[in-house]
């Protein structure tokens, strides 16, 4: 027994080395700094060709490391100001006065901080072992945690007041855990506090600073590396953890290439300024890449503070047993959809208006609460517009969420929060979330999301049990709706980026996995807690600041059509109420900068159809690999700048006005260790000549790829000064059937399967460089497929403004060689792959319209049913019912054949002048031109046979809603005396050559305001005057113009008969050159391979 004056001394000393509260004074731990030490050289790798080294984020075309976040100053003893544990007037947690009872609550017990008070937990607060029920922080309160190492439990806080762990400049350097306790089902989760932090006061939880908080390999990490190397100095600690993320195409609960590894040592490296080295605990089991084409994510998640869910408690009941098979093909596995579904962990809610919450270097595990409306690991919930405050009350700053089992960092009827430096991984649904489609003007900036999980049954459109709306290679899928197992039915597309409205800002970010990297849905308008919101259409909206500096890869896998970046599916509520969705595709995107466009606001209108309202969704520096798809836009306007793609089956498929600049796409890498048909346990062996018994999503990317398609009706693409690189059918790893060489390889698709949507002219091309390819386009179906020759495949042309594309290195015209020789404009063209590549005389040009009958009306009322379908089978047949040929042609069946579909596209041949068109069973008596599309500066004389004797009416018409008070809704054509008359004049004139029985007419385009023939707002004119289309899509010197939609053009003809009488002497008229024609056809010779 010690003798009492040794006990007063020790009292005395406690007293003494004690803070206020009668703790013991620990030691503050220094802040983690950057290592100082070098690697050792002979643990150093030599840097070859066959080892590169890879530094700075270095990026070929979208350079990433102009996104990356500041630097940050660390310190091993930065100073601290504005602590809130170093405040006067604090009152200890453990002390028995600070409580009214008089006594300090115990484990178990409900607590209420004293009102008007400060309180502090320190280091002798509490036990580990203790477990406290709610924790209630009244207004006016504050409850406080000290720098010193804490571990504190409850089942849950409800914050009015204050909740302070350091402060935006007083970041703790102790360990702090905070651990949330409760099973589910047993308290009511509608209540914030339940298993949570709920707070409509003010938190501040502010941990140690660890920069940056992920990072990319500079070398590539093999099976049994021990070392990884990184492109940053990193002050990570040793047992700090860390995960290195796939780079694989398939990454999901049943098979995937993440790993997580405890950090052993940090140092320097002599391999560059900014290469660390890495010592793990044990050897990687899987090849992570780490070449100059793209490296694996390396992402922190161990902080200091910690808050997480008990161990116990939060994980789900329902894991075993997760893997599932196919039906059909029983080697390829996906995740169960009707497990992982009970996971109960802990949640942060910051809501209501006036509340504030900032958060740095927190740690949360063990979070989130699966398929639980709001509970979410941290959530910024309906505190409204606070963009006023420059992000400085509202932020969630350099934290990590891991093992989330719903979600990891949410907005929800929010403006002006700031998501930068987190990372995330192992998360189920959605992980950056944006919820209703009402929040704007948010940062997510240089976050990482990696290994996230999808829920319903998202793998149904590669199931080939399935037999519903559900299709790998389609467009669509089916709707489904919200339930038990599915809250929110877009989880079944889970991104590790959720954005239902793109006003906001996103940059510098990197996402692993999910159903898509970034997913960006259509919403008509808002949903859920703001589905009465109608003067909004989030759908609508652009980005506040370019989407730029973001990359995605080892996402796309379980749908053709998924882009790693997806701007597509739509999330609606039916008329019964019940929120659906589908994940497939919706054109409902109309980006305007007017917000109530398209809205159910009173006087809004139906449309974004101000022109000048008309805005673009811009993307700028980003970056997608190992994916199906490397981009899909299903949106309408869309500048696309320095994207840059590697390992992808297609560089993507977009819709609209769409231009594309310096875009590299490099459809194969050295990076040969992609794991062989994605993991499918009855793969064949690789090289053989079969595909096991594997689902299509396991082997589509070993089947074959392509550059860049061309869709087939109502786009406009205009692609510039890009380059595509090893795209080659003789890829040693094709498996593909009975052949080892990629089936449907090309940088150029053209899609050629209708007969119902079919070109006009789309897509203009300059500055394509080829880098080692094969093909340079191919058509998407083949003459011997069942549908034969299409509409659309005779239709498809595109035009090459510098003969780059098509090496012709001249001015050249692209068009199908299934139409005849329609697109064969002279006699230099040359013969490649199912087209016609020409040279062309300065004022050649391309024009398109479609033609409406009287005589065949029935049938057109069938198109895309009964006659001209989509994607048939060759069972549905487009009856041709004319032929058109070019003025001077002596041969009427090289021309084009025109079926009931009645579109017309094709070249402006400058020294031919027109199109002539003669109908098998004679003119119809009344034709109606719409959807016309020519340029002002050309020329487009059209001609057709009619028996002798007739008479002709031929007007403008405009639109069936036109006003004479603000447009011209109707223009008679006036008779003159010859076709040179008929030129000269602008859309109103015709002539009959009673002669020759031929009935001439020029086709014009008028600028088709609001239905009108002519605005008289517009210049003035009239439309029969010279003027420019007002829809003219310009970038980089190239244009295209937007046919007119839906004024037409008719021709009424007296013929006593429907259709007229045939005329078989009617003969092709003779070329008509253009005014100022001169033939002087540029000689072209192409290269001899390929590539260039």
């Amino acid at each position: 027994m010690r003798p009492l004056s040794t006990l007063l001394v020790v009292v005395l000393l406690m007293v003494v080395g004690n803070k206020a509260g009668g703790c013991p004074a620990g030691t503050l731990p220094t802040a983690p700094v950057y290592p100082t030490s070098i690697l050792a050289d002979s643990l150093t790798p030599s840097v070859s060709s066959a080892n590169p080294l890879t530094t700075g984020h270095w990026s070929e075309k979208s350079n990433l490391a102009a996104y990356r976040p500041p630097a940050a100053t660390i310190e091993a003893n930065p100073a601290q100001t504005n602590c809130p544990h170093k405040a006067t007037g604090l009152l200890n947690w453990h002390d028995a006065s600070t409580w009214p009872s008089g006594s300090v609550p115990s484990s178990g017990a409900n607590v209420t901080i004293p009102s008007g008070k400060s309180v502090l937990i320190s280091s002798c607060s509490v036990k580990s072992t203790d477990v406290f029920g709610l924790i209630t922080v009244p207004y006016g309160t504050s409850l406080i945690f000290d720098d010193a190492n804490i571990s504190f439990a409850a089942i849950g806080f409800s914050v009015n007041g204050s909740m302070l762990a350091g402060s935006e400049t007083c970041r703790l350097r102790s360990k702090l855990t905070i651990t949330l306790h409760g099973k589910r089902g047993e308290r009511d989760p509608t209540v914030t506090w339940v298993k949570g932090i709920s707070v409509t006061g003010t938190i501040d939880i502010h941990g140690v600073q660890y920069f940056p908080t992920w990072t990319r390999l500079a070398m590539t990490a093999k099976p049994n590396s021990t070392i990884i190397f990184v492109q940053d100095i990193v002050n990570w600690q040793p047992g700090q953890r860390i995960v290195i993320t796939t780079t694989e195409l398939k990454d999901a609960r049943d098979w995937h290439r993440n790993e997580e590894r405890t950090i052993v040592s940090v140092k320097k490296t002599k391999l560059g300024a900014t290469v660390s080295a890495i010592e793990l605990d044990s050897p990687l089991s899987y090849q992570h890449f780490g070449g100059k084409e793209y490296q694996a994510e390396v992402s922190l998640l161990s902080r200091n503070i910690v808050i997480q869910g008990d161990a116990v408690n939060s994980l789900p009941t329902d894991a075993a047993n997760s893997t599932c098979y196919d039906v059909k093909t029983p080697g390829s596995t996906y995740p169960c959809q009707n497990s992982w579904l009970t996971g109960f962990g802990g949640h942060v809610i910051v809501h209501t208006a006036g509340s504030q919450g900032r958060f740095s270097g927190v740690e949360l595990q063990r979070v989130g609460q699966t398929n639980v409306l709001g509970r979410y690991p941290l959530h910024f919930h309906l505190i409204g517009n606070v963009t006023g405050q420059n992000y400085a009350n509202h932020y969630v700053r350099d934290s990590a969420v891991h093992d989330s089992y719903f979600r990891c960092y949410a907005i929800h009827g929010t403006q002006g929060v700031k998501f930068t430096q987190n990372t995330a991984y192992n998360v189920i649904g959605h992980c950056y979330f944006l919820e209703d489609g009402v929040e704007e003007n948010n940062e997510i900036s240089y976050n990482q999301a990696a290994h996230i999980h999808p829920l319903g049954p998202f793998q149904n459109p590669s199931n080939q049990e399935i037999v519903n709306a559900d299709n790998f290679y389609g467009q669509t899928l089916a709707y489904y709706t919200e339930g038990p197992g599915l809250l929110l039915p877009s989880d079944m597309s889970a991104g590790c980026f959720y954005i239902t409205n793109t006003f906001n800002h996103i940059f510098g970010n990197a996402a692993s996995g999910g159903w898509a990297g970034f997913a960006i849905p259509s919403l008509p308008l808002p949903v859920k807690f703001f589905k009465d919101v109608i003067d909004m259409v989030p759908a609508n909206r652009p980005f506040a600041s370019p989407f730029r500096g973001n990359s995605a890869h080892s996402s796309g896998y379980w749908w053709q059509s998924a882009g790693s970046i997806y701007v597509g599916g739509e999330l609606t509520h039916r008329s019964d109420g019940v929120l659906q969705y589908t994940a497939g595709r919706s054109t409902s995107r109309d980006t305007c900068s007017d917000p109530t466009a398209g809205s159910k606001a009173p006087g809004a209108s139906g449309g974004c159809w101000d022109l000048a309202k008309q805005v673009w969704l811009n993307f700028t520096d980003n970056k997608v690999f190992l994916s199906n798809r490397g981009m899909q836009n299903w949106g309408n306007r869309a500048n696309i700048e320095r994207l840059e793609l590697h390992d992808v089956s297609l560089a993507m498929n977009i819709f609209g006005k769409v231009w594309i600049d310096n875009l590299l796409m490099e459809c194969r890498t050295r990076n040969n260790n992609i794991t062989f048909f994605n993991g499918c346990k009855q793969a064949p062996i690789e090289g053989g000549k079969d595909w096991g018994n594997c689902n299509v999503r396991d082997y589509t990317f070993f089947r074959g790829f392509g550059g860049f398609q061309w869709y087939d009706v109502g786009q406009q693409h205009i692609l510039t000064d890009s380059t595509f690189r090893n795209c080659r059918a003789d890829w040693e790893r094709c498996s593909n059937g009975a052949s080892h060489v990629c089936n449907n390889v090309a940088v150029f698709t053209s899609l050629t399967h209708s007969d119902q949507f079919v070109p006009e002219q789309m897509q203009i091309t300059s500055g394509i460089k080829y880098e080692n390819v094969s093909d340079l386009w191919r058509y998407s179906t083949s003459l011997s497929a069942p549908t034969g020759v299409t509409v659309s495949g005779r239709l498809q042309n595109w035009y090459d403004a510098d003969g780059s594309a098509s090496q012709l290195g001249v001015r050249t015209q692209i068009g199908s060689a299934r139409a005849n020789e329609w697109w064969k404009t002279n006699s230099k063209c040359q013969y490649y792959i199912d087209a016609y590549r020409c040279p062309m005389n300065p004022l050649d040009a391309a024009a398109s319209v479609i033609v409406r009958t009287s005589t065949y009306a029935s049938d057109e009322a069938k198109i895309g049913s009964g006659l001209c379908a989509n994607g048939h089978s060759g069972n549905i047949l487009c009856p041709v019912l004319a032929q058109a040929s070019h003025f001077g042609s002596t041969n009427e069946t090289a021309g084009l054949s025109v079926a009931v579909n009645g579109k017309m596209t094709g070249p402006l041949i400058a020294g031919s002048g027109g199109w002539f068109i003669r109908y098998t069973k004679g003119t119809p008596k009344t034709l109606t031109f719409s959807s016309v599309q020519v340029a002002m500066n050309n020329t487009l004389l059209l001609a057709l046979p009619y028996p002798a004797g007739t008479k002709f009416t031929i007007y403008n018409k405009g639109a069936t809603w036109c006003s004479p008070s603000w447009g011209y809704c109707r223009k008679d054509y006036t008779a003159v005396s010859s076709v040179a008359a008929v030129r000269s004049a602008f859309g109103d004139a015709y002539f009959w050559d009673e002669k020759n029985l031929i009935l001439y007419l020029r086709l014009v385009q008028t600028n088709d305001s609001f239905g009108s023939v002519g605005d008289k707002s517009y210049n003035n004119s009239a439309p029969w005057k010279p003027q420019e289309p007002r829809d003219q899509f310009k970038r980089k010197g190239q244009t295209l113009i937007s046919p007119a939609t839906p004024s037409s053009i008719v021709i009424e003809a007296s013929c006593s008969a429907d259709p007229c009488a045939p005329q078989a002497s009617a003969r092709v008229p003779a070329a008509f050159p253009l005014p100022g024609y001169v033939s002087n056809i540029p000689t072209a010779t192409p290269s001899s391979s390929p590539s260039s």
